[in-house]
């Protein structure tokens, strides 16, 4: 799981470069740009949704690790 976490937040970060230079080039061309710029917001916010998961993720193994391990302690 942890890899394909990884491997959509690449993908995510390379999608916002590729929609910002996109943007860039409207805006320099005067054309109206609040729909790519809403569509930059959505995805960043999704890409920081993931990455703060996968911190969750991480923080609730250790601390089922750290349990069995002290249930294991009591047990001897």
């Amino acid at each position: 799981m942890e890899s394909y976490v990884l491997i959509m937040t690449n993908e995510v970060e390379e999608l916002l470069k590729e929609i910002k230079a996109y943007r860039n080039d409207m805006v320099a061309r005067n054309y109206p740009h609040q729909q790519i710029s809403d569509i930059i917001t959505r995805w960043e916010t999704k890409k920081d949704f993931l990455e703060e998961a996968e911190k969750e993720k991480k923080a609730l193994n250790e601390s089922y690790q750290e349990s069995v391990r002290q249930a294991k302690t009591r047990k001897e």
